[in-house]
C-alpha cells in the first residue's frame, strides 16, 4: 500500500462503508420556507401554503410541492420544451414513425436531467444541505484508482489523495451535496432507470465514484473556499425505484428520505416524475395519432399549459448551492476522512 500512495497523499483517512451517525437539527417552518424562497426566481413569490407538513420536531421536512405554484413547474416546462424542440432524424426503416422514435429517445434523456434538477431543488430545502452549484469535474487520481482496484475497501487505511496529483481522466457526478452540519459529502449519480445496467457496469461506476471520493476532501478544500468535510458517501440512485442494494451504494428514488435524512423528499420526487409522465404521455399520444394520419399532432403540448416568466437552471442551482463560493473558512484540512457507500440516515454507526 505504501508504494502505491508514496508522495501522493494529503492526509491520512479511514476508508470504510460503516455509516457515520447524522446529527439532526431542529429547523422551523419559517427556515424551510426561507430556503425555498432562496431558489425561487426573483419574480415568483413564495406560495402562502408553502409550509412544512406534520412531522417530528427534530426532522426538517420537504414542503408540499404539489400545488398550482409548485417549485417544480418551471423544471417540467423546461423539459417539455426541450423535448418538443428536439431534432427529428429521418430514418428509412421507420419512415413516418421516425419523429416518434426521436421523441421517445429525447424523453429518456430529459427525464434524467429533470430528476437531477428536481433533486437539487429538494435538497436545497434542507437547512443543513448545500448543493454545490456547478457540476464538478473530479479528477481520477491514478494512485486512488489503483488503491480501489487492488484492495478491499474495508481494509484500506487509505489516504486523502492530492487532487493535483497525476490523473487517469475525470469523473463528473450528477450532484455533490454537502451536509454542513455533519460535514458529510454525498457524491450522487442519478439514473432514470438501472434496468439496462449490468453488475459489471455498476461495479465500474461505483469504483470510479469511490476513487474520486478519496480525492474529494482535498479538492473541495483547495477549490471551494476551504470547504472542509470529514466523510464521503457515494450513492447511485435508480429513478425507476426498481433496484436497491445499500451495501453496494445502490438506492431507489423512493428511499431519498432515508438517504438525505429529509422526510418528504421521496414523495416530492415521485410527484415530479408522475406529473412529467402525464405530460409526456399526452405528447406521445398526439404524435402517434399524427404518425398514423388520424389527426394532426398539436404544435406543442406545453403551449396549452400555464406559463410564467422565470429564470431556470443556472440561478436555481446556484441559489440551491447557498452561495458556497462567497464563504470562506479558516479551518485546516481534516486528518480523518471516512469514505463509503451511503447508508440510512437513521442507522447507527
Amino acid at each position: 500500500m505504501t508504494s502505491i500512495i508514496d508522495q501522493r497523499t494529503a492526509a491520512v483517512i479511514e476508508l470504510t462503508s460503516v455509516p457515520t451517525r447524522r446529527k439532526r437539527g431542529r429547523p422551523s417552518k419559517a427556515s424551510i420556507a426561507a430556503a425555498a424562497e432562496a431558489i425561487l426566481p426573483p419574480n415568483q413569490a413564495v406560495p402562502s401554503n408553502l409550509s412544512s407538513r406534520s412531522r417530528p420536531a427534530s426532522h426538517p421536512t420537504v414542503p408540499d410541492l404539489s400545488g398550482e405554484h409548485a417549485l417544480f413547474d418551471g423544471l417540467i416546462e423546461d423539459a417539455m420544451t426541450a423535448i418538443e424542440k428536439g431534432p427529428s432524424v429521418p430514418d428509412q426503416v421507420l419512415g413516418r414513425y421516425a419523429p416518434l422514435a426521436s421523441l421517445l429517445r429525447s424523453v429518456s434523456f430529459h427525464e434524467g436531467r429533470l430528476l437531477e434538477r428536481g433533486l437539487a431543488v429538494v435538497a436545497a430545502l434542507h437547512p443543513d444541505l448545500q448543493v454545490l452549484g456547478k457540476p464538478l469535474k473530479l479528477p481520477l487520481v491514478e494512485a486512488a484508482v489503483q488503491a480501489i482496484s487492488t484492495n478491499r475497501w474495508e481494509v484500506l487505511d487509505g489516504v486523502c489523495f492530492d487532487a493535483d496529483a497525476g490523473t487517469k481522466g475525470t469523473y463528473r457526478p450528477d450532484l455533490v451535496i454537502v451536509n454542513r452540519k455533519t460535514r458529510k459529502a454525498f457524491v450522487i449519480d442519478l439514473k432514470r432507470s438501472l434496468a439496462a445496467y449490468g453488475d459489471s457496469t455498476l461495479a465500474d461506476l461505483t469504483s470510479r465514484m469511490m476513487a474520486t471520493g478519496l480525492v474529494l476532501p482535498d479538492f473541495l478544500y483547495k477549490r471551494h473556499k476551504r470547504l472542509s468535510i470529514t466523510s464521503v458517501d457515494i450513492a447511485v440512485i435508480d429513478g425507476a425505484s426498481r433496484k436497491s442494494d445499500h451495501t453496494q451504494g445502490i438506492w431507489k428514488l423512493g428511499e431519498l428520505d432515508d438517504l438525505l435524512g429529509l422526510p418528504g423528499a421521496a414523495a416530492a420526487m415521485e410527484h415530479l416524475r408522475s406529473t412529467f409522465g402525464e405530460r409526456v404521455r399526452a405528447l406521445i399520444e398526439s404524435q402517434a395519432l399524427g404518425a398514423l394520419g388520424l389527426q394532426q399532432p398539436s404544435p406543442t403540448a406545453s403551449s396549452t399549459a400555464p406559463t410564467r416568466s422565470r429564470k431556470h437552471d443556472g440561478p436555481q442551482v446556484e441559489k440551491a448551492g447557498r452561495a458556497e463560493a462567497g464563504r470562506s473558512s479558516d479551518e485546516t484540512p481534516v486528518a480523518c476522512i471516512v469514505v463509503g457507500f451511503a447508508r440510512s440516515a437513521s442507522g447507527s454507526g
